[in-house]
């Protein structure tokens, strides 16, 4: 009877370990999390496999949440956006002007080795040939980020004291080093900062200033996740061409193309902004095409990107933790407001509505909170829309309102901003 492979066993356990210990909403909102960056990028993924010489398709990302581009994340347009609205144009400035860091000795890196190792290492930073490997690599980064973030949101790591201070830090960094999308990391930071601004700073230092490429090549290095996502040499036909599987990629890529049908018939709620909803077909296409051709694969773990994406579907796309609510960025003294939410407090001075929000796709989710200046007599869990003007009082931001009434929950609980 044969062995089981370590690459089997480690993330059997760590699975089980998820399942027994996170709480299940928080493991739905991370898989959620990771199906929204995984059908933003699979079109710009795949696409650049199967048109090797399109190479503009690599840099279309940074025009939207930069997930599966060539280019660092942070210079996608809507992380630039929210970092300057949020935290101001010096923060801004000072993360591009990081990732140009990075981005110039990575070049200098590259031109520094002779000739076979730097056409070995372009191989593997363009994603030609192997797009599922690169899915795969992508899907497991998406979700440990995710997952951090999530249980950052719920608080299930805080601890009291510098210990605590410490791993929230730690965390931080770790999920923005690992997170696709740098807009999700911004907005974490913002929901963060209130509560845990340990964990904001963390994100808000590394979140998208490094691309996926270099944090792949920093994985393949140690010796499990090469393991697990990589072919072993032995068994390879050619030390530098990839191993053939292409039963295994002809079903993911055929999985992946179903994904985006169920997504196309179900609609985007929950899961991507509609704006981004016109990825869905040519990520379809595209899989399906793979599928068809049966690209080969040195992935040894070519379901992961599919299942992550369906058993999201299946699970749902739940709002993130009421504790993580957090003003809107954009709101400012003398705006008219108007706002659909549902109530979380209601007493004698105020009652507070909050209603999720997505920017690009449900990793950037965060809980949009209004207290209005005057108490409506609702019970918590009701909705409500309200009309009225943001004033200053008691150095915070609230609603005066002008006119309210109860409506009945909307179908979807996500504004898409």
């Amino acid at each position: 009877m044969p062995r089981p492979a370590l690459g089997t066993l480690v993330p059997a356990c760590a699975l089980g370990v998820l399942i027994a210990f996170v709480p299940s909403p928080t493991l739905a909102g991370a898989l959620a999390s990771a199906a929204g960056t995984l059908l933003e990028a699979l079109p710009f993924i795949v696409g650049a496999a199967l048109l090797p010489r399109a190479r503009w398709l690599r840099f279309l990302p940074s025009l939207a949440c930069g997930c599966g581009g060539a280019l660092p994340p942070a210079f996608s347009l809507p992380a630039l956006a929210l970092t300057w609205i949020s935290f101001g144009p010096f923060v801004s400035i000072a993360r591009v002007a990081a990732a140009l860091v990075v981005l110039t000795v990575r070049a200098r890196a590259r031109t520094s080795r002779c000739a076979p190792q730097k056409d070995a290492e372009h191989s593997r930073d363009v994603p030609n040939g192997d797009a599922l490997a690169e899915l795969t690599r992508f899907a497991l980064a998406s979700f440990a980020a995710s997952l951090i973030a999530e249980s950052l949101r719920t608080k299930l790591y805080l601890a009291p004291g510098p210990a605590g201070a410490v791993l929230s830090l730690t965390l931080g960094i770790v999920a923005g080093l690992l997170a696709p999308c740098a807009t999700a990391g911004i907005a974490a930071s913002i929901a963060l900062r209130a509560v845990d601004s340990f964990a904001a700073f963390g994100l808000l230092a590394t979140s998208g200033l490094i691309s996926q490429n270099v944090v792949r090549d920093y994985l393949e290095r140690i010796p499990f996740p090469r393991s697990w996502t990589r072919v072993p040499r032995a068994h390879a036909p050619n030390s530098g061409k990839i191993a053939s599987r292409s039963g295994g990629a002809r079903l993911a890529f055929a999985l992946l193309a179903c994904a985006c049908l169920i997504m196309l018939l179900r609609g985007t709620d929950g899961f991507l902004n509609p704006r981004f909803a016109f990825a869905i077909p040519f990520g379809a296409a595209f899989a399906a095409f793979a599928a068809i051709r049966g690209a080969p694969t040195r992935s040894r773990g070519p379901l992961t990107a599919p299942a992550i994406i369906l058993v999201a579907l299946v699970l749902g796309s739940p709002p993130p933790p009421d504790s993580a609510a957090t003003i809107p960025v954009d709101l400012y003294p003398g705006r008219r407001v108007t706002f659909t939410g549902r109530v979380v407090r209601s007493d004698s001075s105020a009652t507070v509505l909050v209603r999720s929000a997505i920017l690009c796709c449900r990793a950037d989710a965060q809980q949009l909170s209004l207290r209005l200046d005057r108490p409506l007599h609702a019970k918590p869990g009701t909705w409500w829309y309200v009309c009225g003007t943001a004033v200053a009082s008691n150095s915070r931001l609230v609603v005066r309102v002008d006119s309210a009434r109860r409506v009945t929950p909307p179908s979807d609980p996500y504004l898409y901003l």
